[in-house]
């Protein structure tokens, strides 16, 4: 639990606490090598959340750290990446199928079974729920999720770009989502290991704030800074 909680702090720490303009939004179109951070930050009736995506810091992949809250206690959430962007009315319904560039899907048919040990030859990419497990609520309705998706990427079939997050409730309604926005550096370049790299961060205290996504649109204007440097080495 303590690793998991260090993990989603780096990535919701990287881009807290941001000066005013070193992050630059950018489409598909943008270098895979240039994109240091991705964000979407699903917001419906009752549910909200923060997702960060990292490029891993052994280039595997991405790191995606995920907080969310107003979910039932208990209650399972489905979450998955959606071909489409969330039209400007929010309809979440407009958002297609989950990303499945490989057409594992469609080639499988109602047979289609996601596993974990297997993702390029038995997933949708997109099907984040059938490979990490479902967002679970706690006791406060809350969740804090953090994993490796390694398939994930910036750029090429993979990329999360121009793609949306959707969660689901345990009916299949979607009842949150959001674009997938990258962020380019627009000063000096920064690695994963620099996202990563850190001064020693001892206290955990405040990870419930990230949780409460209530002002997370509001909190939109911060991530045009630079990224602050988070340490955790040794929790890990």
């Amino acid at each position: 639990m303590l690793k998991t909680i260090a993990t989603v702090a780096i990535a919701m720490a990287a881009m807290a606490n941001v000066a005013s303009s070193n992050l630059v939004p950018v489409r598909r179109s943008a270098s895979a090598s240039d994109v240091v951070i991705a964000m979407a930050e699903p917001q419906g009736q009752d549910v909200a959340a923060v997702f960060r995506f990292v490029k891993s810091i052994d280039g595997n992949g991405l790191e995606l750290a995920i907080s969310a809250s107003g979910l039932e206690k208990g209650g399972e959430y489905p979450f998955h990446i959606h071909v489409n962007n969330v039209p400007s009315d929010g309809n979440c319904t407009a958002t297609g199928g989950h990303l499945d560039p490989f057409g594992v899907k469609a080639a499988s048919g109602d047979a289609y079974k996601c596993s974990a040990d297997d993702i390029l030859n038995t997933c949708e990419l997109g099907d984040l729920a059938g490979i990490f497990g479902n967002l679970v609520g706690d006791d406060e309705g809350k969740c804090l999720k953090s994993v490796n998706a390694t398939e994930l990427t910036f750029g090429g079939k993979s990329t999360i770009l121009d793609h949306s997050i959707v969660i689901h409730n345990s009916k299949g309604d979607r009842v949150a989502c959001s674009n997938i926005t990258g962020f380019i550096l627009a000063g000096d370049p920064i690695s994963a290991a620099g996202i990563h790299d850190a001064s020693e961060m001892d206290d955990m205290e405040g990870m419930d704030d990230m949780s409460d996504t209530s002002g997370v649109s509001s909190r939109a204007a911060m991530f045009s800074g630079a990224l602050l440097s988070v340490a955790a080495a040794a929790l890990f």
